[in-house]
């Protein structure tokens, strides 16, 4: 590790490193936004309920062809030499590979079952897609893993947006050239990740050749990355047990309320990518570098928290004007979206609470942080999906995270010791959680909008003085 050269990242170097990291991230929320409305007129609910079922089983088994390798990666990226890193790229690859491989296999042995599972009927070829779609996936997330520990942002941004464009367009080609199913949206995704990962490859390519796999450097990998696939599948679960308790207990119209509130609530997600995706490769380093600065720790915490709960709290005060432009068959849907703001916002402040546990290689917390929410998520689906259907399995989630944030931050804490603005953060919290439950339960829109802007104003008085340093920051740019 070269410290010598190292140079801790001042603001007006974060702020860049950070816009070139966000701006393909809001490119692309601003065209999922606008698409979202046009998808809706275009494929009904319980179409859009088939699909995402076809996305829970996707995710499910690309944690398991991962199996942790891909973090394996990230993680070890600086610890190793430059011209060593096309190494460590095959190498922590080929695990995934060997892996995708034999669960195609799998699944096209067991295709009529799938198909059933998937969208009740045997004899669609759900084998063949889910398999295209999971060597697609797999061979994006590690080019866009080795183009964002590279730091380039601007690349970074290029490919997501282009991955957007054609996932929506080949969505809505699909939709009305061949039938307003959810075939559209899953071919949508395939040529997405094609077409993400060919642009990606072209411009960034340092890291292919030679293509060589080192056994010894893969017992490493494992070492680290095997802990995290009990994790990672307890994380997917703790995730996507909603979906299958709305399966299980409700329709296919309600799993469609469920996954178009969720698209929306990707608008979070991406805003979460984009602060993870500049984040983590400076945090890595600064640990592995300079790990006594903790106080980058404790403003990004402040920083990040203030953003995503006053952005989740803007996102709920306006949700039936959101509701308002899509088909009439998805209104229903604007009173599941408040609490499915919760999982981007907690993960993105976990982003920097929980690097602890990473930072001391402790990941095996991950595993009974990730067990205990996913027991609780599973008990508050259990009891609420019957009577609420899509609402309740949005709340159960909501409150799942903010067990999760509490529980991975106290850990991480104990292992790397930062003084975290935590009374700041459970009182914006505190008002985040009683606009969600106003904004769901209640069905005046009006007293669902004043509650949200009572919490916007709540929450700039608790943030009083990074509300105050932001705006002498902003004078000063406007000065220069």
């Amino acid at each position: 590790m070269d410290k010598e050269n190292f140079k801790r990242l001042n603001l007006k170097d974060a702020l860049k490193l950070f816009f070139s990291f966000s701006i393909g991230v809001w490119i692309q929320a601003i065209i999922n936004f606008f698409s979202i409305p046009i998808i809706t007129f275009l494929i009904s609910p319980e179409e859009f309920g088939k699909s995402t079922m076809y996305s829970t089983v996707y995710s499910f088994l690309l944690v398991i062809i991962l199996a942790g390798f891909d973090q394996s990666f990230i993680r070890s990226f600086y610890e190793v030499k430059e011209n060593e890193r096309s190494v460590l790229f095959w190498t922590s690859l080929f695990p995934p590979i060997t892996i995708v491989l034999i669960i195609s296999l799998l699944l096209f042995r067991f295709n009529e079952s799938l198909a059933l599972f998937l969208i009740g009927d045997r004899s669609h070829p759900m084998a063949a897609l889910v398999s295209l779609s999971l060597i697609t996936g797999l061979l994006q997330t590690y080019k866009l893993a080795v183009i964002r520990m590279q730091k380039k942002g601007f690349l970074y941004s290029l490919v997501f947006v282009i991955q957007s464009v054609v996932n929506v367009g080949v969505t809505i080609l699909y939709a009305l050239a061949f039938g307003r199913n959810f075939y559209a949206i899953v071919w949508g995704q395939i040529f997405g990740n094609v077409t993400s990962f060919l642009v990606g490859t072209i411009f960034e390519h340092t890291n292919l050749l030679p293509v060589k796999i080192d056994f010894d450097l893969l017992k490493k990998l494992a070492i680290y990355a095997l802990p995290l696939l009990p994790s990672a599948l307890l994380w997917w679960l703790f995730q996507w047990v909603s979906r299958i308790f709305l399966r299980t207990y409700s329709t296919f119209t309600e799993l469609g309320y469920f996954g178009v509130a969720f698209k929306l609530s990707y608008v979070m997600y991406l805003i979460n990518s984009g602060f993870q995706n500049f984040w983590f490769p400076v945090a890595y380093e600064t640990y592995e570098k300079d790990r006594e600065n903790k106080k980058l720790f404790i403003d990004a915490a402040k920083v990040i928290s203030f953003v995503m709960i006053l952005f989740a709290l803007m996102v709920i005060g306006l949700k039936d004007v959101l509701f308002y432009i899509m088909a009439k068959d998805y209104r229903p849907a604007s009173r599941v979206l408040p609490f499915l703001l919760f999982p981007p916002v907690f993960s993105s402040i976990l982003a920097v609470t929980a690097r602890g546990i990473n930072f001391l290689k402790k990941t095996y917390w991950f595993i009974v942080s990730d067990g205990i929410c996913l027991l609780i998520n599973s008990v508050l689906n259990f009891l609420l999906v019957r009577p609420l259907g899509a609402r309740g399995s949005a709340v159960s989630m909501g409150i799942s995270f903010i067990v999760l944030f509490t529980i991975e931050t106290f850990i991480s804490m104990q292992l790397y010791p930062v003084k975290y603005p935590l009374k700041k953060i459970y009182l914006a919290i505190g008002s985040l959680l009683i606009t969600g439950l106003v904004a769901t339960f209640v069905e005046d829109n009006l007293i669902a909008g004043l509650t949200s802007l009572l919490a916007i104003f709540a929450l700039c008085i608790v943030y009083f003085d990074l509300v105050k340093s932001g705006f002498k920051e902003v004078r000063k740019i406007l000065k220069t």
